[in-house]
């Protein structure tokens, strides 16, 4: 069980690097709010440590600077470099949730079964 919790972490954390790689002026406003969803989806799983809370903080503080680089319509240089910020965010998030996911298995799996009982009501 503790793999497919692994995996669906993996799997949210992909799909918010894909978006935040993906992105363009056209969805900006919805990046936060999408990396945000994203991110309640893995915390969910895991018990959320200093460590954990602040990479969290700045993967949320770097996608939303650069969804607002994007909306403002920033220069190239400027909008790359905040996208680029906020993937390395996403990467150390990921290090940090990776890390925690091997020493909080036993968490997990309490999390996860609360987490399966609220979404089989």
């Amino acid at each position: 069980m503790i793999d497919e919790v692994q995996n669906y972490l993996i799997s949210e954390i992909e799909t918010l690097r894909s978006a935040v790689f993906r992105a363009g002026a056209l969805n900006a406003k919805a990046l936060g709010p999408s990396a945000e969803a994203h991110l309640e989806n893995v915390l969910r799983f895991v018990v959320v440590s200093p460590e954990i809370e602040d990479a969290t903080f700045a993967t949320v503080t770097r996608v939303a600077l650069f969804a607002r680089s994007l909306y403002a319509q920033a220069e190239i240089a400027a909008i790359e470099q905040a996208r680029r910020d906020a993937l390395a965010a996403i990467d150390a998030l990921a290090t940090v949730l990776e890390r925690a996911t091997l020493t909080q298995a036993g968490a997990m799996e309490s999390r996860l079964d609360a987490a399966i009982a609220v979404l089989s009501r």
